[in-house]
């Protein structure tokens, strides 16, 4: 009796898998092309903190990221993890302090679908939906007991990407510039927020918690849903090299803002310049 159980349980199993691989959307996952994506640049950021002092700070950030990305004519998912540093300088009664050291963590994922009235030989037009997670730390000496900043941001983003194919299939000429043969492409990615929320002081970073020998550095954090505002940007162009593997030169910027209450508002803006190396995995 139980062997005849367990073969059926194996053939119930078989059954599911069968038609699980016979599934013409999951054949079609399991073939999309994937390439690793590892980029490197900078970041000319700008910050404003009203819950600690309305003092602008502006600095360059050494920004690195890599990112796992599966991408088709019909569909694009990315899974992606940025990481930058540097310091800002502190414009203060017409004197400059280099005093601020800021990090950020940042892990985001998209997932973008063809619209198919918008498709031709060239122009490719995509929409889908975004996800950002962003960790900010700070660090400023000068503002002594808030001298520690912690805040986090999540965001949910509308997205729209166009592309189009610029390739040139014969050697060019323009003036004197040969111009290969190669596949070349450019894209634009424009993400509108939706869903903003914040996690972080409602005021000042000081709080009583070191009095008490406790210690906390989120003491005092809130967390706000549907709080301020976020708009981002990505312009890329990108060529094949080596093996098939292609290159990538990109613009980002990112702009946001946690709320409309002046005690607490958060304003920072990112220009972001990077060059990509994608290796192609299958």
């Amino acid at each position: 009796m139980k062997s005849k159980i367990l073969l059926l349980l194996l053939c119930v199993a078989y059954n599911g898998y069968a038609q699980s691989e016979s599934n013409p959307a999951k054949k079609y996952r399991k073939t999309m092309p994937i390439s690793l994506e590892l980029a490197a640049g900078f970041n000319q950021s700008k910050f404003i903190d009203f819950g600690t002092s309305p003092i602008y700070y502006q600095g360059m950030l050494r920004h690195m990221s890599i990112a796992y990305r599966k991408t088709t004519d019909k569909r694009e998912v990315a899974y992606q993890a940025n990481y930058a540093s540097g310091k800002y300088q502190m414009d203060f009664n017409n004197v400059n302090l280099i005093s601020n050291v800021t990090t950020f963590f940042s892990f985001r994922h998209s997932r973008l679908f063809q619209l198919p009235v918008m498709k031709n030989s060239k122009w490719n037009v995509k929409v889908g939906g975004t996800f950002d997670a962003l960790v900010l730390i700070r660090t400023n000496t000068g503002l002594m007991n808030n001298a520690l900043g912690l805040d986090m941001f999540n965001n949910l983003f509308l997205s729209g990407k166009a592309s189009k194919d610029i390739s040139n299939e014969t050697q060019k000429r323009w003036k004197f510039i040969k111009i290969k043969p190669k596949k070349r492409s450019l894209a634009y990615q424009l993400d509108a927020g939706i869903i903003n929320a914040n996690w972080r002081n409602n005021f000042i970073y000081s709080n009583s918690s070191p009095v008490y020998n406790e210690g906390k550095i989120t003491a005092g954090h809130q967390y706000a849903m549907f709080s301020g505002f976020r708009m981002s940007s990505r312009l890329d162009y990108e060529h094949t090299t080596f093996n098939n593997n292609t290159i990538k030169y990109s613009y980002l910027w990112d702009a946001m803002m946690t709320g409309t209450n002046n005690q607490d508002r958060l304003q920072l803006g990112n220009h972001l310049f990077l060059v990509s190396l994608n290796l192609k995995i299958r």
